[in-house]
């Protein structure tokens, strides 16, 4: 057999043919901390990198990084992952990735080494050490490569090994790692502000420290998070979030003390705190406060006080809670925030004021539709409905139309970018954050516009059906059916005023709101048109109404 036959079906490797028609590599620069940018080590690794292009044939198409971030975990790192994303998704790829030490790309070892492999073998792109010239291109320059983010890896580990005794006998010491807790300042060597540096750690209380005094105080004697918050915005302008006055009070930074993770047991902070032992332990005393022992038994829903967390108090907003009186057996409602918030869940002989359940069903008759006026309404409604159609898609072709153009503008941004050796990268990736934006905006516009229905005239008559004897249906329920009803009105809940008993609509129900309106304009005229045209809009595509939330 004459092998030199089969010659011309020899196959070259992808990476062979690569290198002969092409020499264009990406740099990398990092550096691990901000202090590090402060010298000249990113323009040191970015120049090392130029002369070894420009001494070995290579191309220079950009540069990925610049910047610092710690080498310990490979995709959480922005900008590591902007060079690895882009690399794999560019059509026209880089030869090579040019780093001035492998230590550089990547320090996490294991994770590394199968990220390169995966360059190499399955994209195409080899990875290149400038300062001694090792690449992947052979089997040879691949194990080095492998060996070179091991160590990396041993490295970072035997940095650990000596700073962690260090840090743990910082924190010994009464000294604080990070950023603390609002309201406190640090001074020192290497705070990012350079007008707080100093020598030696000292952290002093700020103004917000100041003002955040006053609501421990607060939470000591009682007051709730939800009127202490109020009150920090409207006599100090200070505003924090639910989740951060809760966090506040559950640390103990702001007694004085430091309880991090590297410390066997709680060391005292050489800070100053914000507040004594004494509120302290009255606030942890108030915050474990979970049962309550004022005579009556606190419970989840029930079928006697369905509108449980359904409900808002229209003095703070908080959501109304309830409970069972044991020895009386009656039912309540109650606002945890106001003071004299209880309600009586049923009217009775002696309750002064009518009953929460009571009032919530006067309320569900105003939307109760009468058999006579069902054909009346549902042409009503039908009529609207079909204007509502031919505007919605007018607004799909326009909004199309203004997609198709941003579209087109990312599409020629990113060619020049590709085509570019030379163009700014930040600019890039600011016109390519501010394009896709716009074309995330415009695609959410397009989903909200609603798709016409099959089965409208269907859908209307159920909300319609619904809609008979409402407050009957609610009554007569189990605690199940009352939630179904409650939840398809009112998806968001209700306001209740405790004094007066009268209900405020939160968010409604579209196609129901619409039925009560035009039970009113079709008394009128029958040709009107309705006022409600915008809040029709939702009601074409029947979000969140659909046929089996009307069978109850």
């Amino acid at each position: 057999m004459n092998l030199n036959n089969f010659q011309k079906y020899k196959k070259n490797g992808k990476v062979q043919e690569m290198k002969l028609k092409h020499k264009t590599l990406w740099g990398y620069t990092r550096v691990s901390s901000k202090d590090q940018t402060l010298n000249s080590s990113i323009q040191e690794q970015r120049k090392s990198i130029e002369e070894f292009a420009k001494n070995n044939g290579y191309t220079i198409s950009k540069f990925h990084g610049g910047t610092y971030e710690s080498a310990k975990g490979d995709m959480t790192r922005k900008e590591f992952k902007a060079l690895i994303d882009s690399v794999v998704e560019a059509k026209i790829k880089p030869n090579y990735i040019a780093t001035k030490f492998i230590s550089r790309f990547s320090r996490s070892g294991g994770e590394a080494i199968g990220l390169v492999h995966k360059l190499v073998h399955k994209v195409g792109v080899h990875l290149i050490e400038t300062s001694s010239g090792v690449s992947t291109e052979t089997e040879e320059g691949e194990m080095i490569i492998f060996d070179k983010l091991l160590e990396s890896r041993r490295e970072n580990m035997r940095r650990l090994e000596r700073t962690i005794p260090g840090m743990k006998s910082f924190l010994m010491e009464g000294n604080w790692l990070g950023k603390p807790p609002r309201g406190y300042t640090t001074y020192g060597e290497r705070v990012s502000n350079f007008n707080n540096r100093k020598q030696g750690q000292e952290i002093r209380i700020n103004d917000d420290g100041q003002i955040l005094k006053k609501a421990w105080k607060w939470k000591a004697e009682g007051m709730t998070d939800a009127n202490i918050r109020r009150n920090l915005d409207d006599q100090y302008h200070l505003q924090i979030t639910k989740q951060g006055i809760s966090e506040m009070w559950r640390k103990p930074f702001y007694v004085g003390v430091n309880t991090n993770a590297m410390l066997d047991v709680p060391v005292k902070g050489n800070w100053r705190p914000l507040v004594s032992e004494e509120i302290w332990d009255q606030v942890q005393k108030r915050l474990e406060e979970n049962i309550r022992k004022s005579g009556y038994e606190k419970a989840p829903v029930s079928e006697h006080r369905p509108l449980t967390g359904f409900i808002y108090c229209a003095n703070c907003g908080t959501p109304i809670t309830s409970y069972i009186a044991k020895k009386k057996q009656i039912h309540y409602y109650k606002c945890q925030s106001c003071k004299g918030g209880n309600m009586n869940a049923f009217t009775t002989p002696r309750s002064i004021k009518p009953g929460v359940n009571d009032t919530f069903v006067e309320f569900l008759k105003q939307f109760e539709v009468d058999e006579d006026d069902k054909i009346l309404i549902s042409k009503h409604i039908e009529k609207v409905l079909n204007e509502v159609k031919s505007s919605s898609s007018n607004q799909r072709d326009i909004l199309n139309n203004e997609l198709g153009k941003v579209e087109k503008k990312l599409s020629v941004l990113r060619k020049n970018h590709l085509l570019s050796y030379d163009q700014d990268e930040e600019t890039f990736q600011a016109l390519k954050q501010e394009f896709s934006q716009q074309i995330l905006s415009i695609q959410e516009k397009i989903s909200e516009i609603p798709e016409n229905l099959s089965n409208q005239s269907d859908l209307v008559n159920q909300a319609l059906d619904f809609c008979k004897n409402l407050s009957k249906r609610w009554v007569s329920g189990d605690i199940n059916k009352k939630l179904k009803i409650q939840n398809t009105l009112f998806p968001d809940g209700l306001i209740i005023v405790p004094e007066k008993r009268h209900y405020r609509t939160k968010k409604m129900n579209q196609l129901i709101s619409v039925i009560k309106d035009s039970a009113r304009g079709s008394e009128n005229s029958e040709n009107k048109k309705s006022h409600r045209k915008g809040g029709l809009s939702c009601l074409v595509a029947g979000t969140g109404l659909e046929p089996v939330t009307f069978g109850l």
